[in-house]
């Protein structure tokens, strides 16, 4: 069996549960007990059967291979009543169609009992619920080939196959109404490494839920959705996944709760990408209530942005990074615990993001406002306004957050509202403004290299309101706690720092701010000729006091009770 590594990552398979509970028809025999448990007892990594000899006509099948008959209640059919043979070893793709299509007819379940179910491509039905049972396994077959071919569509989407494609993929349906993937059985994908088919691949779907299931060991995007409506996914487990977690694309009404994912790419992403031909927003979001760990980033909105991205709630959540060198792996340039990322052209407008536990991500915190333009000619920048994040309590940060927009492009009404970051600190070097815009660049937290700030860097904004941030830097730290450069309309109420060695707050080229009842152990400089209408309450810096450049305009700073 493979084993766990120690940080709940699978690797480099999972094992396969036995047990011998109620099928479609409340009722299992002694035999189909002892029959899934030596299934169990002789699975060895993804799926394969080792060290044991299977009985003529495979587990589930008479000794002339013929399938058993079963008896099952009139509200579903189990998968072996149509030839499945359960067994790890025979491709059972036709069967479970024929068992699929049936339950379609019958407006009804197909179910799983407990065994190992081999199979290529599924097309699920009109509503219909596809059922695992508790010790049912689906497993992917390891020949590409007894998948669906990666589609070509008739227009140009600019993305990748992985995330156009929905086709090659294990369970697969499109225009559908009412499709449900359920219970307490295990999709293991039965691949070793990135790129190949999806688990679940859903396109133009109404009415989708995924509940209970447990994948494992995926190539591509675990719980792919291109276009659906009113989706439901509660109480799934994602580990070993090579790709993405969940990725909701142009999707509308959907809810992802009590959620498990360990994923090597991003665990949650929300995507308007041009799959459907055309711009399309992702709208009426709620994430809530899971546990997220990722190489890259725990939850995401974009790279992919042609559409809008509106009405967007996570909450009570629990975001894990990946320390240096964990399970063999490092983390990547992008890894973040919240990324709100807009660089095609469109607009995020009314993003909460609330109450929310991290450990160990690089960048706890990054928005970002950019400009690739994908799909646009020429690219033009979209807007990111109203975003409200409170709540967030970040360990082990050993990169800056970032809050940016573009010149003359800001990013528009952002409130962090309760920030607490303890931070790895350590940087002696003499931080400087000169940060490079990288307008078309790919998104990700290390983006502009070293960031004159310890904890947050805000740059390009207009209506910024920072308010009980608190910086700890377990290293001296040369940099300080909180940067602000190019913005127009600042409130930083209740700042407070502890290990930055120098300047707690650097503001350069800010206008119309206030920054009060704050506790800094260092001071505050004020640099930048376009500097105006900045008031600073006396009982605000330590004994660093105020700092002005030479190029601060008289009377652009006030000092006031």
């Amino acid at each position: 069996m493979a084993a766990a590594g120690r940080s709940g990552l699978i690797v480099p398979a999972a094992s396969v549960r036995a047990v011998g509970e109620g099928d479609a028809g409340g009722v299992v025999s002694r035999r189909v007990v002892l029959r899934t448990a030596a299934i169990a007892a002789g699975v060895g990594v993804a799926g394969v059967m080792v060290g044991r000899e299977l009985p003529r006509g495979g587990f589930g099948g008479t000794p002339s291979g013929e399938p058993r008959r079963r008896s099952r209640s009139p509200s579903a059919v189990d998968a072996r009543d149509y030839g499945a043979a359960g067994d790890g070893r025979v491709l059972d793709t036709a069967a479970l169609q024929r068992a699929v299509d049936d339950a379609a007819e019958r407006s009804t379940a197909v179910v799983l009992s407990p065994g190992i179910y081999r199979c290529g491509t599924l097309h699920l039905r009109a509503g219909t619920t596809f059922q695992l049972d508790r010790g049912a396994t689906l497993l992917g077959s390891p020949n590409d080939a007894d998948f669906d071919a990666v589609e070509k569509l008739p227009y140009p989407t600019l993305s990748d196959a992985e995330t156009s494609d929905f086709r090659h993929a294990l369970l697969a349906g499109e225009n559908l109404d009412r499709v449900v993937i359920s219970g307490d059985g295990v999709i293991d994908m039965n691949r070793l490494r990135r790129f190949g088919p999806k688990p679940i691949a859903l396109r133009r779907c109404r009415r989708v839920v995924v509940r209970g299931v447990t994948i494992r060991n995926a190539p591509n995007y675990c719980v792919s959705l291109g276009g659906c409506d009113d989706v439901v996914i509660d109480g799934i487990t994602i580990r070993n996944a090579y790709a993405d977690g969940i990725d909701p694309d142009c999707c509308t009404r959907v809810r992802i709760s009590n959620c498990d994912i360990d994923s090597l790419d991003d665990a949650i992403v929300l995507k308007t990408s041009l799959i459907l031909g055309r711009p399309h927003p992702t709208q009426d979001v709620v994430v809530t209530n899971c546990v997220l760990r990722s190489y890259a980033n725990c939850f995401k909105l974009g790279t992919e942005s042609s559409g809008d991205f509106a009405n967007i709630a996570m909450s009570n959540c629990t975001l894990l990074g990946t320390p240096e060198l964990d399970a063999g792996r490092t983390a990547t340039d992008e890894n973040g615990g919240v990324a709100i990322e807009m660089v095609d052209g469109a607009t995020i407008d009314g993003v909460t993001v609330t109450n929310v536990s991290m450990r160990n991500v690089l960048s706890p915190v990054f928005v970002r406002l950019g400009n690739r333009g994908r799909g646009q000619s020429p690219p033009t920048p979209g807007r990111v306004r109203n975003v409200r994040i409170a709540g967030v309590v970040a360990t082990g940060a050993a990169d800056t957050g970032s809050i940016t927009g573009l010149p003359g492009h800001p990013v528009e009404h952002v409130v962090v509202d309760g920030l607490t970051i303890s931070a790895t600190g350590g940087e002696q070097r003499t931080p400087s403004l000169a940060v490079p815009e990288q307008a078309a660049d790919y998104p990700q937290a290390r983006m502009f290299g070293l960031l004159p700030a310890c904890g947050e860097y805000v740059r390009h904004g207009r209506d910024i309101v920072l308010r009980d941030v608190r910086v700890d830097v377990a290293a001296p730290d040369t940099r300080p706690g909180l940067v602000i450069d190019d913005v127009d309309g600042l409130d930083v109420d209740g700042y407070a720092d502890n290990g930055v060695d120098g300047v707690s707050i650097w503001i350069d080229n800010v206008r119309n701010a206030v920054v009060r009842a704050s506790r800094l152990r260092g001071g505050i400089r004020v640099t930048g000729a376009s500097t105006d209408a900045v008031r600073l309450a006396d009982d605000t810096f330590g004994a660093g006091g105020v700092s002005q450049g030479p190029d601060v305009p008289p009377h652009a700073v006030t000092v006031a009770p």
